[in-house]
């Protein structure tokens, strides 16, 4: 797969300039900031240059002596394969969660990896994505946004390093009739691109996971002209409203709910159970309170969701997307359909960088 051309990564946005009332002053901060970040960037960029440059040595056959922790590991692999390879830059429409395996590097008493085993991890990680989207047939072809999840000893896949990361189907980018909060005729299908409720309407190919989804992107406007992103520290964690043992749903799903509910729905991720012709709909005021439960839960820095498990990284962005399944009957033969979402919060650190060098 070629790789991005990207001059740079960049280290942690500062979280906020404080405020001046003198405009000179305040442009004399905001140079500062700006000089600053690119200052804390070099830091994140030596590490990614010196292992490209090692990666280089050891493909052209040279002998790599040295060793790493395996969490050094686990943070370069994260931040050169989303260097490298992450097109979070470009909007999807439609993604899907994806996983690809690759063999843990042994790891001697002391716990640590040879550096040459861990290029080998990285050169099977790149075999594996490029095999992996060329057998792409959903139009889901943008991969963006690599976790690097490491194995627990005595697991089942104890041998094996998980990298998880979204596909996507790019588009043009966000809707142009983008509204923020809904207002009343923002009443949409539940799911399956079915579009607004009432018949008869314009029907955009969208629902109400798709547009609440589109609420919770990342805002990619750059600190100035030639700045470019990059994210470290990936982690995805699904949620649901749903408990994972009453019905069929893959392995990994996070049930929580909140300690007091919202007062506008029954919980804060849809959720219904039922046969339904047509499909269920979310009126707009439902629409604003899984919002502004959104917001509350996730998005807010002091939110129970805001951060992610393992890492301690931020929320990213999120994305809701729609299921429907059946959950086990209590008698034989007989099963319930239930609609509902689950959110997918992507965590992550934003780095932002200056490639245009200050004269």
């Amino acid at each position: 797969m070629k790789k991005k051309t990207i001059l740079s990564v960049a280290a942690l946005i500062i979280a906020a300039i404080v405020s001046v009332t003198v405009m000179s002053c305040k442009k004399d901060k905001d140079e500062v900031a700006l000089k600053t970040m690119n200052s804390e960037a070099q830091v994140l960029l030596n590490r990614i240059e010196a292992f490209q440059t090692l990666r280089d040595a050891v493909n052209s056959g040279a002998k790599a002596d040295g060793s790493m922790t395996v969490e050094d590991m686990r943070q370069v692999l994260d931040l050169v394969s989303n260097y490298e390879h992450s097109e979070h830059m470009t909007y999807c429409d439609n993604t899907v969660l994806d996983t690809l395996k690759v063999a843990m590097p042994a790891v001697d008493g002391e716990g640590y990896v040879s550096n040459a085993d861990v290029v080998s991890a990285y050169n099977a990680f790149e075999t594996a994505l490029e095999k992996r989207m060329l057998g792409v047939h959903d139009g889901m072809d943008m991969p963006s946004l690599f976790s690097i999840v490491l194995p627990e000893t005595g697991s089942e896949d104890e041998n094996e390093i998980n990298i998880v990361f979204t596909r996507g189907e790019e588009t043009n980018g966000l809707p142009d009739d983008v509204r923020y909060p809904y207002v009343e005729g923002d009443d949409w299908v539940y799911g399956k691109n079915l579009g607004l409720c009432y018949p008869g309407m314009f029907n955009v190919c969208s629902d109400a996971a798709k547009q609440l989804s589109e609420e919770f992107r990342y805002d990619y406007t750059s600190p100035g002209p030639g700045w470019v992103l990059a994210i470290a520290n990936v982690e995805y964690v699904t949620y649901t409203a749903y408990d994972s043992d009453l019905i069929n749903q893959p392995n990994g799903w996070v049930y929580w709910e909140p300690e007091t509910t919202l007062p506008c729905v029954d919980h804060w991720l849809f959720l219904i159970g039922g046969e339904f012709d047509p499909e269920p709909c979310i009126s707009w005021e439902e629409m604003n309170c899984y919002w502004r439960g959104f917001n509350d839960y996730i998005i807010e820095e002091s939110g129970p969701l805001h951060y992610s498990p393992t890492y301690h990284s931020p929320c990213y962005e999120c994305v809701i997307n729609w299921h429907h399944h059946f959950r086990p009957g209590l008698t034989e033969g007989d099963r319930r359909s239930v609609r509902q979402h689950t959110i997918t919060v992507k965590y992550g650190h934003p780095h932002w960088i200056n490639t245009i060098p200050d004269e």
